[in-house]
């Protein structure tokens, strides 16, 4: 509960003859528990709370730490502050002036839509064949590539993946580049993935390069292109602007001398400089499980130098740099600013994203991560009081309300509200690397309507464990596997236990069988059909064994009317007074199955006989139509 400007105002510390004494609080307390350690009632703590604002109060009520120091201020307590901030590693500040400093490689990302011919373009950049070795010709996860060039320049390459799935992967190359390459198809043009491209682009505030990819191609456009390119405020060389376009073939190699030329003098005119005899510093850029090496995360340096024998830090992991290699796998001994390496020797698997620091100490490492665990847990858990005050101020109304009603002052706590929301299908995600498995749990969770929706028990890295699975039975779950691929072991226990254990390589693949999962959970969209129709002529009165029954004489309008049917019965005025079965159908005497357009029969309904001159006997059938997400 946060205090009002009012309450605010109130709670200054009183200036007292006698000297404040020290207390400690602890991060979340109760009134209760608060007026026991300040040596109050509480009747007189809660009275004095609501003399300076405080509303909705009740003994379990919890107070974060800055509210309750500041009640205690009026009791003449000092509340010791948590010093643990200093126990946080934080970036060296940016230095105004870069001139002094060595040059470093520039960052180039690599963006556009799905399929325009990224990785191609990086494919003829540096002579390898990662289009053959990607699943469906999509790009899963961000590869970095420091390519030499011919000219004796360096340039750090990252390819993000195309596919809307990928966003944040997007966003994060974005803001870590220092140049963007725009790729384009010359085909294509610009498709609402290349928006989004240029929208993460200019946020990140980077100069951008236009590659219009395919121009080998017949039939393409090229005009269309470019007046495309203004359309979504790129200001293009070709109509007078500063942003140079370039026509390229990934494919044949045509323009990609001109685009690498272009990426060197613009990196030139930029100047890109870094310093290196500083701490280290720089960005996770994936993160593995490798057989026989461990947890393994790909690193940008920023600045300083990385080498063996490295204290870092990311997130809530560390590690202690066991070895480099480079994107080939060749060991190196160090990694300066603007090249991207594999590190060996975390404890634990830092996430894609996470800001990668150097510490001066191993001891100096575990605090950091200490604190930093402890400061998640805190915001956790602040994050659970204002739920919890709310559900017990709910609580109180409750008791007050059954009180009220008649239901004693001993009124009984009520019982938790039944969950009347939409159903949950829950989901354990795993996959090969970090990035992905963020991306993957990203899009699924944006499944859904009001009816069903996606909950995601965990997501992690490596192949799925018999936890794993232990936890998937107990929640009802489904084990998604991206790019990994399940042990013996658990593959029998899941069979055992009846988990599903979905494995997927294409992502597309994997959101339409969750989207697939989740339409099966809605409700069938009931289609009603009227088969036969019967005016009722007149209304007779029978006994039947022994005592009265109506008997309504109808004749049929259209279709029949079957004894088997499902009827409905319908005013003149076309209101529904009766949905159910028949009875009784005859016609004169005769028990008959169904009578047909231009009949006369006598029938009854179960349980109705409000019947009348004039009403409408509908005999319907329904049909369950399956709906899709």
């Amino acid at each position: 509960m946060q205090p009002t400007q009012r309450t605010q105002r109130k709670l200054n510390p009183v200036k007292l003859k006698a000297a404040a004494v020290s207390i400690h609080l602890p991060k979340f307390i109760t009134i209760v528990n608060l007026s026991k350690l300040l040596g109050v009632r509480v009747e007189h703590l809660t009275r004095k709370m609501r003399e300076l604002g405080f509303e909705h109060l009740g003994n379990d009520h919890v107070l974060d730490f800055e509210t309750s120091g500041l009640i205690a201020t009026e009791y003449n307590f000092e509340p010791i502050e948590d010093e643990d901030e200093a126990k946080d590693l934080l970036p060296a500040a940016v230095e105004a002036d870069m001139s002094g400093f060595p040059e470093r490689p520039p960052i180039v990302t690599i963006m556009g839509h799905v399929d325009h011919g990224k990785t191609t373009i990086l494919d003829y950049l540096r002579k390898s064949s990662i289009v053959a070795g990607e699943h469906g010709g999509i790009t899963q996860h961000i590869g970095a590539f420091s390519v030499g060039l011919a000219s004796g320049k360096t340039i750090t390459f990252l390819d993000t993946p195309g596919h809307s799935a990928f966003l944040k992967m997007r966003q994060r190359g974005a803001n870590i580049t220092d140049i963007v390459v725009l790729v384009v198809a010359a085909d294509d043009s610009i498709m609402p993935q290349t928006k989004e491209a240029i929208k993460h682009a200019k946020a990140a505030g980077v100069p951008m390069i236009v590659a219009i990819n395919k121009v080998d191609k017949p039939n393409v456009d090229i005009p269309r292109v470019l007046s495309d390119l203004a359309a979504n405020d790129i200001d293009i060389e070709d109509y007078g602007g500063e942003t140079q376009v370039v026509r390229v073939s990934g494919l044949t190699g045509q323009g990609i001398d001109t685009l690498e030329d272009a990426i060197v003098t613009l990196s030139e005119i930029q100047d890109y400089r870094a310093p290196q005899q500083c701490a280290a510093e720089g960005w996770v850029l994936e993160s593995v499980m490798k057989k026989g090496r461990g947890n393994v995360a790909t690193v940008l340096v920023r600045r300083g130098v990385l080498k063996a024998g490295c204290e870092l830090v990311a997130g809530t992991c560390r590690a202690r740099v066991r070895s480099l290699r480079d994107e080939n796998g060749k060991p190196l001994k160090t990694a300066g600013p603007g090249h991207a390496v594999e590190v060996d020797g975390w404890k634990t698997l830092p996430e894609a994203g996470d800001e990668v620091l150097e510490a001066k100490s191993e001891r100096a490492a575990k605090d950091v991560v200490e604190y930093r665990e402890s400061r998640l847990r805190h915001l956790r858990e602040m994050k659970d009081i204002d739920v919890i005050n709310e559900k017990r101020r709910a609580e109180r109304r409750q008791q007050a309300e059954a009180a009220e009603a008649g239901a004693g002052a001993r009124a009984a706590r009520p019982e938790p509200a039944a969950d009347d929301g939409p159903t949950r299908l829950n989901f354990i995600v795993r996959s090969d690397v970090s990035g992905s498995a963020e991306a993957i749990v990203d899009a699924i969770e944006a499944l859904g309507n009001d009816e069903v929706h996606v909950g995601v028990l965990s997501a992690g890295v490596g192949s799925p464990t018999e936890s794993d699975v232990e936890l998937a039975h107990a929640a009802g779950a489904a084990v998604l596997c991206f790019h990994v691929k399940p042990d013996k072991d658990v593959v029998a226990k899941a069979a055992r236990l009846k988990i599903d254990l979905a494995r997927h390589t294409v992502i597309y693949h994997l959101i339409e069988d969750v989207t697939a999962r989740l339409s099966a959970e809605l409700a069938p969209i009931i289609k009603t059909e009227v088969v036969g129709e019967a005016e009722i002529r007149g209304v007779f009165t029978i006994m039947d064994r022994g005592k009265p029954k109506k008997i309504a004489g109808c004749r049929v309008l259209n279709g029949s009317i079957a004894k088997s049917a499902r009827v409905r019965v319908q005013t003149a005025a076309g209101a529904t007074v009766f949905e159910g079965a028949v009875d009784t159908l005859r016609h004169l005497k005769a028990e008959i199955a169904e009578a047909k357009k231009g009949s006369e029969c006598g029938l009854s309904l179960k349980d109705w006989e409000a019947f009348d001159e004039g009403m409408t006997v509908q005999a319907i059938t329904e049909t369950a139509v399956k709906r899709y997400l």
